[in-house]
């Protein structure tokens, strides 16, 4: 069956839906289809939205962007150096002449390698500029001097930094004795003293018990208490490296603590 042809007459549907909804113009009036909306309707709008898109726009401002920095307990290395000069210092001491730190990066193999900061100097480019005042604060150009290391010895050492410090309490041990001790105990203590001494250990040795004061001295003479003591400083020379390291603190045939320690580098 063979279509109709669309009459001219006919409206299409745009233009129905003009006339249906657009008011007849006046005649000379210009035609225009865009509804005018009132002005407070788009006062709230422009409100709303426009305070939204600057809330947002701030937000994402006011925030930095996101780096993969080392923790801030590290030296600063590498890219984290953020400058475009360097000095680094060598295993003598000596600075290398002023270089890029991309030079630098580029020079070493960084699979291996760091290059930490391991501090800062005035920039060589103004060492002839001359100093402030005394008192007034050094504002030259300064440069970063910076060490090239080996990555498996730096990761071991900051992770022997990070390790909890061990209490200075905990390795201190404490030996009482009485200054008419008999040959035997003093024995065992002497035997405990030094096995103390080799566990790396410091040792107070304790003559009278400070909660009941003083002891009984039992005819103990100037003479005798003084050989007590040498003997004792005598045993502790028998350790490797032990040393009475700090001054005895008391009176002698009374109270008085006596001070060793073991060798430093001892286990």
């Amino acid at each position: 069956m063979r279509l109709a042809t669309r009459c001219p007459h006919l409206p299409s549907t745009a233009e129905a839906l003009i006339r249906v909804f657009v008011p007849t113009p006046r005649p000379g009036a210009s035609i225009s289809i865009r509804r005018k909306l009132p002005i407070s309707t788009l006062a709230v709008f422009h409100t709303r939205h426009a305070s939204s898109f600057a809330n947002a726009r701030g937000t994402r401002s006011s925030q930095p962007l996101q780096s993969n920095r080392q923790p801030s307990n590290e030296p600063i290395r590498d890219e984290g150096i953020a400058v475009r000069e360097i000095q680094i210092v060598n295993d003598d001491k000596s600075l290398r002449p002023t270089q890029s730190l991309q030079g630098a990066l580029a020079s070493i193999d960084r699979s291996t390698y760091f290059i930490i900061q391991v501090g800062d100097k005035v920039h060589p480019r103004y060492a002839e500029t001359p100093r402030p005042e005394a008192g007034a604060p050094d504002t030259r150009p300064r440069i970063p001097v910076c060490k090239i290391v080996d990555k498996r010895s730096f990761r071991l050492s900051q992770a022997e930094k990070r390790k909890p410090k061990k209490n200075a309490a905990l390795l201190t041990k404490q030996i009482e004795l009485n200054w008419a001790i008999s040959q035997h105990d003093l024995n065992h203590r002497l035997d405990r003293l030094k096995e103390f001494l080799n566990q790396g250990k410091r040792v107070e040795v304790v003559f009278g018990r400070k909660r009941k004061g003083w002891m009984q001295r039992k005819d103990v003479t100037e003479q005798e208490a003084h050989a007590l003591l040498h003997q004792i400083r005598e045993a502790v020379k028998t350790v490797e490296g032990s040393n009475e390291w700090q001054k005895m603190n008391g009176q002698v045939r009374g109270a008085l603590v006596v001070f060793f320690e073991a060798k430093k580098d001892k286990p």
